[in-house]
C-alpha cells in the first residue's frame, strides 16, 4: 500500500470497516490444514512495485489492483482470464486510489475510484465514484443527482451492477443498480432498508446487505430480492450483525455483541444463524460452502459451513475464494517478506 493509499484508508476507516476482516494475515500458530495448498503467482504488468487479487468470478477469473512505482502514480486494475493478463489501467477521473470491488464469470470488473474535492488543514477532502470494465479499460458509471461517495459493490452474473453512497441524509447510504439491459442508467431499487450496505449477490439475484444506522449504532443483516427485504435474525447472545457474503443461499457474516466484541456466524439457506467453531470473523464464501475467514487468535482459517476444515495457507495475505475451491490474495516472492504481488491457492 503507497502512502496516498495508507493515508485514504486511515482516514476513511469507520467502526464497520475496521472490524471486518479484509486481507487476512499468516501467523506462525496456525492450525493443520485440511489440504496441501500450493501457491502460483499470477502474471503482471511489467515494472509494478505490488499488488494483489482482490474478488474472483468463475474457475481461472479473477482481480485486483498492482501498484507502480512513485508517489503519484494510480493503482490499475487488472484481470485475469484463465492466466492470460489484461491490465486494464486506472479510474478514469482519480486524482488518487482504486479499489477493485468484485468480477464476475464473464470478466466485467467493477470497483471505484477517488475524486478529491478540498483541502482541510493539510488533509485532503475526497469522494468515491463507480467504476466498470469495458472494452479492456476503466469507465465511469452514472450516479444519481445529489449524491456522493458511490462505490460498486458487486456485479451479478447477469451483469447488473449494485452499490450504496450518500443521498440527501448523511447518515444513511442508501443502495444504487447498474441495470445490465439498460447500459448508461442508474435507478435506486425499491424496497432496501434505510441505511443498506451491499455486501455480495448470489446467482438468484439476491442482494445481501448490512443495514447501519449511524445515529442509533446499529448494523442489522438483510436480503432482498425483487423489490422486498427481510431481516435474517440476529445471533443468541448477539446485539449486533453485519453481512460479509453470500453464495448459493448461505450467508455468511459476523455477529457483534453490546461490546462489540465479534464471532463468525453463517446463515443457512433457512435462514438460520449458527455459530463458525472458535471464528471471529469471515471473509468470502463460495457456492460449495467453503468459507474463508478468521480464528480467535486472528489466524487466517477455513470451515466448511458449520464444520472447521483446518487453517488457510500461512504463506501470504489472503482476500477471497472461487467456486473451485481456490484461495486468492497476494504473496511475498521468495526470499522477501514485502512487497506482496498477485497470487492465488489450490489445494494440492
Amino acid at each position: 500500500m503507497n502512502l496516498k493509499r495508507r493515508n485514504a484508508a486511515v482516514l476513511a476507516t469507520t467502526f464497520l470497516a475496521a472490524s471486518a476482516v479484509t486481507g487476512i494475515a499468516p501467523s506462525a500458530q496456525a492450525a493443520e490444514q485440511a489440504c496441501t495448498y500450493q501457491a502460483a503467482y499470477l502474471p503482471v504488468p511489467e515494472g509494478i512495485e505490488s499488488g494483489s487479487v482482490t474478488a474472483t468470478g468463475g474457475a481461472g477469473v479473477y482481480a485486483g489492483e498492482v501498484q507502480f512505482p512513485g508517489d503519484d502514480s494510480l493503482e490499475h486494475a487488472v484481470l485475469w482470464t484463465d492466466g492470460r493478463l489484461t491490465d486494464l489501467g486506472p479510474a478514469a477521473g482519480a486524482d488518487f486510489d482504486l479499489y477493485v470491488s468484485d468480477v464476475n464469470s464473464a470478466g466485467t470488473v467493477v470497483g471505484h475510484g477517488a475524486k478529491i474535492t478540498g483541502v482541510v488543514e493539510g488533509f485532503p477532502n475526497w469522494t468515491w465514484f463507480p467504476v466498470r470494465s469495458r472494452d479492456g479499460k476503466l469507465e465511469q458509471l452514472p450516479v444519481p443527482a445529489g449524491s456522493h461517495d458511490v462505490q460498486t459493490r458487486v456485479v451479478a452474473e447477469n451483469g447488473d451492477i449494485y452499490g450504496d453512497g450518500y443521498g440527501a441524509d448523511p447518515n444513511y447510504r442508501e443502495v444504487y443498480k447498474w441495470p445490465a439491459d439498460q447500459p448508461g442508467t442508474v435507478v435506486k431499487p425499491a424496497g432496501f432498508p434505510k441505511g443498506s450496505k451491499v455486501e455480495g449477490v448470489d446467482t438468484d439475484g439476491t442482494v445481501a446487505v448490512t443495514v447501519e444506522d449511524a445515529p442509533r449504532g446499529t448494523w442489522r443483516p438483510y436480503l432482498w430480492k425483487n423489490g422486498t427485504a427481510r431481516q435474517l435474525p440476529i445471533p443468541a447472545g448477539a446485539a449486533h450483525a453485519q453481512v460479509t457474503g453470500i453464495s448459493n443461499g448461505n450467508v455468511i457474516g459476523d455477529a457483534l455483541t453490546a461490546d462489540f466484541a465479534r464471532s463468525a456466524v453463517v446463515w443457512n439457506k433457512d435462514g438460520r444463524a449458527a455459530a463458525l467453531p472458535n471464528g471471529q470473523g469471515t471473509t468470502a464464501i463460495n457456492s460449495q460452502g467453503l468459507i474463508l475467514g478468521s480464528n480467535k487468535r486472528l489466524v487466517a482459517s477455513l470451515w466448511q459451513l458449520t464444520a472447521s476444515a483446518g487453517a488457510a495457507p500461512a504463506d501470504g495475505v489472503l482476500s477471497t475464494l472461487g467456486d473451485d475451491g481456490s484461495l486468492a490474495g497476494a504473496k511475498a516472492r521468495p526470499g522477501a517478506s514485502y512487497p506482496r504481488f498477485p497470487a492465488v491457492w489450490r489445494c494440492g
